[in-house]
């Protein structure tokens, strides 16, 4: 079978490692293409039997974008001519839903952003029309999963591990926190520098880091504004995230908002003790709390700086939680997750028929 991915970009973030890691598999069976619209930076490993195509939007009238980017997603329909269309990510799914909208392809769209935060006017046009005409949505939360009613055609598969569940435990005594900082306000970094203000003094052998694209300069001056710079250390973006956990003690998620941390459930991978804010959606689907980790109310710094100085100040509990989250883990394995993505398509096909 021939099947079309389209995806903004093969790195940074969870969908786009999701993307890569169901194009690896489904490429074991079927004929596989990617187009892309980004491709500046090394990309996630792809095999190279997976054809990558890229569409550049480049038109000299910006306002006449998108209507450009539009007909040349329906000409790599048209080109390719798949038996099956699968969309990663709201914005792309609107436009791979409006070109494909005339055409008898079955077209999958993946739905990564959290559906209960204020929404654009194009996402809610997305999500509230246009998925409609989608032979199906994946979810990966049951919180959005079960909140799109409106929604008849939908399945709920939760994002894959990225990596082997790996535990080491030669820990060294850092904390942390991952995500590019331009969106320090979606992951909370603001937050989590304040929490960090209020306990770093007490605990002078421990650090703070983040791992992610330094793409932002507001959370370095906040750095900067409580005086923690010796306290805190940028790492940049990795591609080895595996590597750069598995010697963590505590991961913290500070986020106001996730559709499904990829990033929390591959530091339960390498048995870190994960302390999460309870925000919408997807913690509270991973973490059972004082097992496999910790939550803290939603939004409350307070609550948040109390668990992390647990974490910091009792190994035992760090112990405890991090072979927790090591076994809480295992139902988010590769072989897991594809196997659910494997009965979806046939589905989807198969109806086609």
């Amino acid at each position: 079978m021939k099947i079309l991915l389209f995806v903004d970009k093969l790195y940074g973030g969870g969908a786009e490692r999701v993307a890569s890691i169901l194009l690896n598999h489904l490429s074991e069976r079927h004929q596989m293409s990617a187009v892309v619209f980004n491709n500046e930076r090394p990309t996630f490993p792809i095999k190279q039997t997976i054809k990558t195509q890229k569409i550049t939007v480049d038109g000299g009238i910006r306002f006449l974008h998108p209507i450009e980017r539009l007909i040349k997603i329906r000409k790599a329909i048209t080109r390719n001519k798949p038996d099956l269309v699968i969309s990663f990510m709201v914005n792309l799914n609107m436009y791979v839903l409006l070109a494909n909208v005339l055409s008898r392809t079955k077209t999958i769209v993946s739905e990564h952003i959290a559906m209960q935060t204020e929404q654009s006017l194009s996402k809610k046009i997305t999500r509230h029309i246009l998925y409609r005409f989608a032979s199906m949505v994946t979810f990966v939360s049951k919180s959005d999963f079960e909140y799109a009613k409106w929604i008849n055609k939908k399945a709920l598969i939760y994002n894959p591990l990225s990596y082997p569940i790996t535990p080491y435990f030669h820990k060294e005594k850092y904390i942390i926190a991952i995500g590019p900082q331009k969106r320090w306000q979606a992951k909370g970094f603001d937050m989590l520098i304040q929490v960090w203000a209020k306990i770093a003094p007490s605990h002078p052998e421990w650090k703070l880091q983040f791992v992610g694209a330094n793409n932002s300069n507001y959370i370095s001056h906040l750095v900067e504004t409580y005086g923690l710079e010796k306290r805190v250390d940028f790492l940049g973006w990795t591609n080895e995230i595996d590597k750069v956990l598995r010697s963590k003690s505590i991961y913290i998620l500070s986020s106001r908002r996730e559709g499904f941390p990829c990033s929390l459930i591959e530091a339960m991978g390498q048995g870190c003790a994960c302390l999460a804010f309870d925000c919408k959606t997807g913690p509270n689907e991973i973490i059972t709390n004082g097992k496999s980790g910790l939550l803290a109310r939603n939004g409350d710094i307070d609550d948040l700086a109390k668990k992390l100085q647990l974490l910091i100040e009792d190994e035992n509990i760090r112990l405890n939680l991090s072979a927790g989250a090591v076994e809480e883990v295992k139902r988010f394995e590769k072989s897991v997750i594809l196997q659910h993505w494997d009965k979806l398509i046939e589905e989807v096909t198969r109806k086609s028929k």
